[in-house]
């Protein structure tokens, strides 16, 4: 295949799989991000490693697993260790670039030198330390009350242009130099996160009237650790008039992201640089959105945990699209891959350039996980993505077992149906060949603890 010489990494923050024109929504209006799959390869099921931002971020970084590093919520983001792909590429002689979010400790050596209009974790959310019980978080509900269009200079306006306008002077000095390094260039938007509060001229593109309404809500379920997450974040019984505010601003950032995107992209194509460039787009987790009354990410349903992909540049085929399950810890190998050095033995996704580029035999049974141990719960999540399958289990709690392709709103839990026990049972056998989740769970729970008194002494002092 044509091989990229260069990466242009494109994460967004809270974007939830199914909220892209191409990827068949009914509403959502994405041009720039529909154009990039339609002259790339998007892929269907992409999951994070956890779905909350710190988290998911810090192993993205490393590599690794949030049970390898010990990054488990909010509160304990990442400080440099375990070694970044940003330690690994620089050394290597890859020019590596970031602007935007990190949510990183600040002031450490997290392995990005060049960070431009950065933001990291200044101060920790301790919601995530309570977790025997959850506490309720405060002023959740009326985040959510709040959801509508703003007249006046938005929330997110200053920073994304600022943002877009950088990574564009960055091309621009890539396109001018003479400099044959490869490089890579991680531009990190915070669209559509909340508050979802958004520019009218986005909001009126969705009358609240014409959107639809979130799945399973009520939710039929009273899952113990889903009913934990329902009342920390107080977003039961919300009027169908806000629901569907909610909704309609979600959109509107949404199509505000993808602007920013195609001013990106824009650039990228004048500057002559995007015939050598893998170009790829993501997010660090999804966004349930009122889906099954939860809110805020933090579960394992898929508009929480799954994220869009889309890859773009040489040799990647054209208008194609992936539906095996991936990760997206694969993004650091498919990166190196890129740019043409050896990846890391300790990073735990794999390559996509193969797939990519055609090969659809390589790997057909795999087996995606991703874990959860942060605020809302007082036990932690771990989940299998496998075929049509996902399964979730939950530490001294019920698990889950669905079938995604007869069931994709996910509201018909197999776990206890014996017809599936087998099933079942091989995937939890398969959950112990990855971690010990009983274990890893005490793990996250003892450090957390340790955490808060650590935080509770320094505020003392």
């Amino acid at each position: 295949m044509d091989t990229p010489k260069n990466v242009l990494l494109i994460m967004s923050d809270e974007h939830r799989p199914d909220t892209l024109g191409c990827a068949g929504h009914p509403t959502v209006r994405t041009p720039a991000l529909d154009g990039l799959a339609a002259e790339g390869t998007r892929f269907a099921s992409t999951y994070c490693s956890s779905p909350l931002c710190a988290p998911s971020r810090a192993s993205l970084a490393t590599g690794r697993y949030v049970h390898e590093t010990g990054h488990w919520d909010n509160a304990t983001p990442y400080d440099g260790t375990p070694r970044s792909w940003g330690h690994h590429f620089s050394e290597r002689g890859v020019d590596v670039t970031t602007v935007g979010k990190l949510d990183f400790e600040p002031d450490v050596d997290d392995g990005f030198d060049d960070q431009r209009i950065a933001s990291h974790r200044e101060s920790p959310d301790v919601n995530g330390l309570y977790r025997d019980p959850p506490i309720r978080r405060e002023n959740a509900r009326e985040r959510i009350l709040a959801a509508g269009p703003v007249e006046e200079t938005v929330w997110y306006r200053e920073r994304e242009e600022a943002k877009t306008a950088e990574a564009i002077d960055v091309l621009e000095s890539k396109a001018a130099s003479d400099d044959d390094a490869p490089w890579v260039l991680n531009v990190n938007y915070i669209l559509p996160h909340f508050p979802l509060e958004v520019e009218s001229s986005y909001y009126d593109t969705y009358p609240p009237e014409e959107v639809d309404l979130p799945i399973d809500n009520p939710a039929a379920d009273d899952h113990p650790i889903l009913e934990e997450l329902r009342d920390h974040f107080d977003g039961r019984d919300v009027d169908e008039a806000v629901l569907r505010r909610t909704r309609a601003a979600y959109y509107g950032l949404c199509t505000a992201l993808d602007d920013y995107v195609d001013r990106l992209l824009s650039a990228l194509d004048r500057l002559g640089l995007a015939d050598d460039t893998l170009v790829v787009y993501t997010s660090d987790h999804g966004e349930p959105l009122g889906d099954h009354e939860i809110w805020w990410k933090c579960c394992m349903y898929e508009q929480s945990v799954g994220v869009p992909l889309i890859v773009r540049g040489p040799g990647v085929e054209e208008g194609a699209l992936v539906e095996r399950p991936t990760s997206l810890l694969d993004l650091v190998p498919t990166m190196a891959d890129g740019v043409g050095i050896e990846p890391d033995r300790n990073w735990r996704g794999r390559s996509l350039l193969p797939v990519v580029a055609g090969d659809r035999e390589a790997d057909p049974d795999r087996t995606v996980f991703s874990e959860y141990h942060a605020h809302g719960t007082s036990r932690g999540m771990f989940m299998l993505r496998r075929e049509r399958y996902k399964y979730v289990y939950y530490p001294e709690n019920p698990d889950q077992l669905f079938d995604l392709d007869a069931d994709p709103a996910e509201t018909n839990n197999l776990a206890a149906n014996g017809e599936y026990e087998d099933l079942r049972a091989e995937f939890e056998s398969e959950l112990g060949t990855i971690t010990d989740p009983d274990a890893v769970d005490r793990r996250a729970r003892r450090d957390q603890e340790r955490r808060r008194a650590e935080l509770t002494s320094e505020a003392n002092e």
